[in-house]
């Protein structure tokens, strides 16, 4: 099928794009919403692409553990599986693996399995307690990245709920993006948040103190949030 637009059709085609740019030979990677396994996919690709690495799945939901496994073996070669680890477990709370190893780009599709209950959804509570967590997990120039979809009800609070706390990050510390589509009504978006790649940066305050894995700015932002 011939692509309309050269550049990017979707903002999975930017996601993607991304991916590729910043990850590297030895880099680890985390899905933390396998889903269909689609994403799952395209990251051990890319990292195997890249000279090796690791990568980490979660979700929360049997029948996503089970389709990302099975797209897996179809098409990766027994060598990629030896550093794939998946989990069937909420993103709440990340594997003991996510905090031994240099984590460098740990990716969110959010919203309801493809081809699943479409009433199984991620939630903006849910997701903002795993942002915070992950926040602390990524190496020094490392990426996470979220695609919201704001055409369902709990993705458009979850949408909302994500650029208000990246908003208050500090500039010095975060570097964000946010891609939309302006001409697509309630169209999916995606968020970029990058960490400052110096792990010696420190602000005095109760707000913030950084030395490369503390964010208090979050834990105050999810209190007042009543998380």
């Amino acid at each position: 099928m011939q692509q309309k637009f050269p550049l990017f059709q979707s903002h999975l085609d930017l996601a993607h794009h991304y991916w590729m740019i910043l990850l590297k030979n030895g880099d680890w990677a985390v899905d933390a919403t396998c889903g269909g396994g689609q994403d799952t996919l395209r990251l051990a690709k890319i990292l195997e692409k890249a000279g090796g690495g690791g990568l980490i799945g979660l979700d929360i939901q049997e029948e996503a553990i089970l389709r990302t496994q099975e797209l897996l073996q179809r098409n990766l070669g027994s060598e990629i599986f030896k550093k794939i680890y998946i989990y069937k477990q909420s993103h709440v709370n990340f594997p003991e693996l996510c905090t031994t190893v240099p984590i460098k780009l740990i990716v969110y599709n959010l919203g309801y399995l493809p081809k699943g209950n479409k009433q199984l959804t991620t939630q903006a509570k849910t997701t903002l307690e795993s942002v915070e967590k992950a926040l602390e997990l990524l190496s020094p120039g490392g990426v996470m990245s979220l695609t919201c979809y704001p055409g369902h009800p709990e993705g458009a609070v979850e949408e909302k709920a994500l650029l208000e706390m990246a908003k208050e990050l500090p500039s010095s510390h975060w570097n964000v993006c946010y891609h939309s589509f302006p001409n697509r009504d309630a169209g999916p978006s995606l968020i970029l948040i990058q960490k400052n790649s110096n792990r010696q940066i420190k602000k005095d305050g109760n707000l913030w103190q950084f030395n490369g894995t503390e964010t208090k700015f979050l834990k105050t932002f999810l209190c007042f949030r009543g998380s």
